[in-house]
Parts: C-alpha cells; structure tokens; sequence
C-alpha cells in the first residue's frame, strides 16, 4: 500500500537524529548462529477478561461521549489520549473546523515523527538504582506486595525528576525480579495477574507484567495504561487469530504517550524454557516501529494515523525493535512476511550508523542454516540483500546487526559443544603442572562453571545473566578470549518467511548460489564484490575476480602458498585478477588488508567443483 511506503521514507528521513544517543549492544541470544523466538509468549488465547489475560482500559469508548459532547471537545479529549485513529477521521470530514483540523494534524505529526528524546534511555543498560533496595523491603515486597509496594517505588525513584528515568527504573526492576510463567501460559488457562498475585509468585504472562508496571507507575506519579492486542510473539505463523494474545503498556508523559513492552524486554522463551535476557528494545519505542510487531485491538491505542488494518499487520515482516535500535531503515515495503522469489529476491536497508555491521542467513523452519543462499553487500549507508531458496521447501530468511566496538558474552551453546570442549579446555587454563603457567585464578574457573546452566530438553547450555555480576561477567569474557571464543555476537533485526513462487524449483540442493563471506566483509562500508557472484566454481574453468573498494588498497588470493594479488583498474578503479582454478584444491578465498606488507584478512570464500 502506497501509504506504508511514504511511512517509511519519513523514518529514513529522521533516523539519524534518532539514534544518535545510542550505545551498547543488548543481551538478547539470537546471533546469526543460534535461534530463539521473537520475545515472550502473550497473555493466552482468551479474549475474556475473567480469567486475567487481558487488562482493562480505563478510557471509555468514544462512542459513548459523541452524543454529548461538542467537536471541540471531542477533538481535546483524542489529543489527550493519542487518539489520532479518531483525528484523522476528523481531518477527512467535510466542512470540519479548519483550527481543530490543524490541531488534530499537529498531533498526528507529533506521534509520526521519531522521538530524538527517548534514545539515551534506549541503552540496554540496567539502572543501578534497582539494585538499591535493601534485602528486607525486597523481602517483604514478595510477602506482602500491598504494603512493601509503595516502599520500594519510593526507593526506586527517590530524588528522580525525570520521568523517562523514573519509569526506566520501574521497566528495569521489573524485568530484573519477574520471570515468564512458561508453566502458566502453556497450561492454556491465564490466572491471577493482578499485580499483588505477579509479586507474590514472582512471575506472570503479559498481562500480568502490564498490570505491575501500571501499579508501580500509578504509586510514582506516572499515568500508565494497558494495551490489548496482537502481536509477532512466540508461535506466530503470520496469522494472527480472532482472540487478543498479548498485553503492553502506554505511559503520558509530557504532551505524549509513550509504548513499553516489559514482557519482551523481561527476555525470550525458547521453547519451555523462558531465558532472562534485559533489553530496552521495546522500552519507549515509537509507534510506527511499534506497530512491526504490536498491533492494538483497538486502533485508538495505535497512537498513528492512518491505521494500520489487520492484513497490514500480518503482510508486514518482523522487524523488532532492535531495527531501529541500530538506526536501520527499511527503503521499501519489501520483504514482507511471507514472499515468492523466482531467482531470488532483493531489498535494501539504509544505516543511519556507520559503526553497524550487518550479515544475512537463510535457514530451515527448524533453524538449520542453508549454506551460501543469501548475500548482504555494503556501499556507504545502503546494505543491499539477496535471498535465494534451493528448492520448493519453506524457509526463513534473516538479517542479523551489531555494532563494531563491543563485545557480547556468547549465550547459547549446545550441551556437546559446553560439556565436551569448552569446560575441559577452561579447566585445562587452571590445571597445570606449573601453577606459574595458569591462565586463570580458581575463582575465575568456578564463576566460569556457575555462568551457565542446562537445559537438557533445549539441548543447549545457556549464560545465566546478571548484569550487576561485573566479576563474574568478566572471568566469562576473559575466557571466551582464551578459548578464542567469538565475542561479537549479531542480533536478529529482520525475519521473514520465503518460498519459491509456482514453477521454480530452487538454484538446487547443494550448491552455493552466492559465496560465502567472513565477518570482516560485513564490515566493511566501501567494499564491494563485484564478480563472481555465484559461490561454486569450476575446475579449470577461467575466472575474472573483480573487487571495489575504498576500504582496503590490497586484494590476494593464496593457491599452493603462493600470493596471487589484484591489480587496480586505472580505469574503473576496481581490483581485478584473472585466474584459472585449479582442479586440486576444494575452495579458494579472497582477503585483503591495507597494504601488500600488512596482515590481510579473509572476505570471501569460493566452492570448487570438478
């Protein structure tokens, strides 16, 4: 539709400015080797009321006041709650008041444009404040939440003017103390999510997570509500069905209102299993970004205009917030949820930071990585991807992002890879014949064992999070280095379901439709491969290697020992080497480094077939 397409130019537009506050990467566990599900599940599947999955809104329905009250009013009270669903149905009326069309246009721009306001809070930073507590408050808060409630928002936001920061603190005690009932929301019957009950059993579904946050908002000063829709959760197909599923929270502040998810933001259940992972994705996110993911029952609570419809929700990818977190931006409409290639399929997604790297993966339902059938390519801010299926079987295609100076403890691994290489290997950093020769403490060793636990059913081993533990987290990153384990994890930002269309049957099974590409490429702003494209070569067979590039003045490729460097184009300014593929080897690669004499890192790899 032409309207989501223009939505999207204006979020390019403002995506600088946007994210210019933000900063470290956050602690979610999908990377472009792992999988995990897109945040916690919903509030079940019963759209009543009775049984506390759902919330209620304490504004009543427009409806009801449109008999009684004047245009002006009723203009006045949609400005007050965001309504601009209503607005804009006011601004299309004919012979509509021209000041109060301006007003309601004023407010519709005002929750289009990107808040440049809410970024710095957006940092997947934990307050310290919320480990400020004393044990006994936090004691009695999970005994008697009626009473020790009030104490501890006072704690909390003591001294605090700012309300982002305020209700950052709150978001950040929340998803510090309160897990995801997996148990409950598997079981099909969503119970007791009053705030006193969330304390009390220390876990809740959506629902109950959006009624506490509304209570510790309420003892603050803050005016929170709560927000039933649908959402991009755990178990969505690209469907989503005639019953709400999810539960989030709106908080005014200033003249607006402002989106939180602290269900999402609380972690990810994959699986059973729900994991503790602390973000602010999802943490004061802007409603166009909000509505990838979130959709409201009632279009009041979109906090945009022109709504989106049912079918726009479903048609659209799954961007999370971390998208926009990265300062990404999608340039067109595609891809969206689910897609038919006939060759392929291309898009482009503009960087708003030129500190962000970027990478792309094509994987089974079940998450098994599809070797060299996607391609990500980088020219200045525009990252263009290239997706491709090997046969007429359903897949998933990804686009992974982190930034370029941090460092993330790796938070997945599978049991076999935990139990048969990593632990013995760091037990062998201690366990030396000569204590002078040992690379950690024993302290170091036994907060490296405590760091993770097991989940057997998963398969996998998972990083214990507590982001106040900064010697514990420490020992872990210290060894990850020594193990030469990758601290430069990628976070999933794009996800969308891919199909060959009618009459294609795949670039075939097997075979690499693109090369395969290092981590240093996707870095890499001015670097393009130019030709070959295709990831399988022949034996034999003649081959021109073309590279662009403004990021590297080196380019070689190493047969038998021997360096084989590129030459640069006078003309064009490409580098270019001709070469004929030798039958005894099984794959070539290209690196490149600033200079002839310098260190030159690995950028694509070729496979060789006979």
């Amino acid at each position: 539709m032409k309207k989501l397409s223009v939505l999207k130019v204006i979020c390019f537009l403002t995506i600088t400015a946007f994210f210019a506050g933000c900063a470290s990467l956050g602690s979610l566990f999908d990377s472009g080797s792992g999988s995990s599900s897109s945040g916690s599940g919903g509030s079940g599947n019963s759209s009543s009321g009775s049984n506390g999955s759902q919330v209620k809104s304490p504004r009543p329905p427009v409806e009801q006041a449109a008999s009684t009250m004047t245009d002006a009013e009723l203009v006045a009270e949609a400005i007050k709650w965001g309504d601009c669903s209503f607005l804009y149905e006011y601004t299309q009326r004919e012979g509509a008041d021209k000041n109060l069309v301006t007003q309601a246009n004023n407010t519709i721009k005002q929750y289009a444009a990107l808040s440049t306001n809410t970024s710095k809070y957006r940092n997947d930073k934990m307050e310290a404040r919320v480990r400020g507590v004393s044990k006994e408050l936090m004691a009695q808060v999970f005994v008697d939440p009626a009473a020790a409630l009030p104490g501890v928002v006072s704690v909390l936001t003591n001294g605090v003017s700012d309300q982002f920061l305020k209700a950052k603190v709150l978001h950040d005690w929340i998803c510090d103390n309160i897990a995801y009932d997996t148990d409950m929301y598997f079981s099909g019957r969503i119970t007791a999510q009053d705030y006193v009950s969330v304390l009390k059993k220390k876990k809740a579904v959506c629902s109950g997570y959006t009624n506490l946050m509304n209570e510790m908002c309420s003892l603050a000063g803050i005016e929170s509500i709560g927000i039933n829709g649908y959402s991009k959760g755990f178990g969505y197909d690209g469907k989503i069905g005639k019953d709400t599923d999810h539960a989030w929270n709106a908080l005014h502040i200033g003249s607006k209102w402002y989106l939180v998810d602290v269900t999402w933001d609380a972690g990810a259940m994959e699986r059973r299993t729900f994991i503790k992972r602390y973000s602010t994705e999802w943490l004061f996110l802007d409603s166009r970004p909000f509505l990838y993911s979130h959709l409201p029952e009632e279009d009041a609570y979109q906090f945009y205009a022109p709504v989106l419809t049912a079918n726009d929700f479903m048609r659209e990818a799954y961007i999370p917030g971390k998208f926009f977190q990265y300062g990404l931006a999608l340039k067109t409409e595609d891809p969206e949820y689910k897609n038919l290639v006939n060759g392929g399929m291309t898009f482009d997604i503009v960087l708003g930071n030129n500190n962000v790297s970027l990478s792309s993966r094509l994987r089974t339902p079940q998450q098994q990585n599809v070797n060299a059938a996607s391609w990500a390519e980088r020219k200045s801010t525009t990252a263009t991807f290239d997706f491709d299926v090997p046969d007429a079987s359903e897949y998933q295609g990804y686009v992974f992002a982190r930034f370029n100076n941090t460092v993330q403890i790796q938070e997945k691994i599978d049991i076999g890879t935990f139990e048969g290489d990593w632990l013995p290997r760091t037990e062998a950093l201690f366990n030396t014949e000569n204590p002078r020769d040992r690379k950690i403490t024993e302290k170091e060793l036994e907060l490296f064992k405590d760091s993770y636990f097991k989940v057997a059913d998963n398969g996998s081993y998972y990083f214990a999070e507590d982001l106040f533990d900064t010697a514990r987290n420490s020992a872990v990153l210290k060894i990850h280095k020594l193990l030469d384990i990758s601290t430069n994890s990628l976070e999933q930002v794009l996800r969308f379901d891919v199909k060959a269309a009618s009459g294609y049957q795949g670039f075939g099974s097997g075979i690499l439709k693109y090369p395969s590409t290092f981590g240093t490429y996707n870095q890499l702003s001015n670097t393009q491969l130019i030709s070959p494209k295709n990831g399988t070569l022949t034996a034999g067979s003649s081959e021109t290697f073309v590279i662009s590039s403004k990021d590297y003045a080196s380019f070689a490729i190493i047969l038998n020992d021997e360096w084989n460097y590129f030459t640069k184009n006078s003309r064009s300014g490409n580098f270019e080497l001709t070469l004929t593929i030798p039958s005894d080897i099984d794959s070539i690669q290209i690196s490149g480094g600033p200079s002839k004499t310098g260190t030159h890192w690995g950028l694509v790899q070729y496979d060789i077939v006979q």
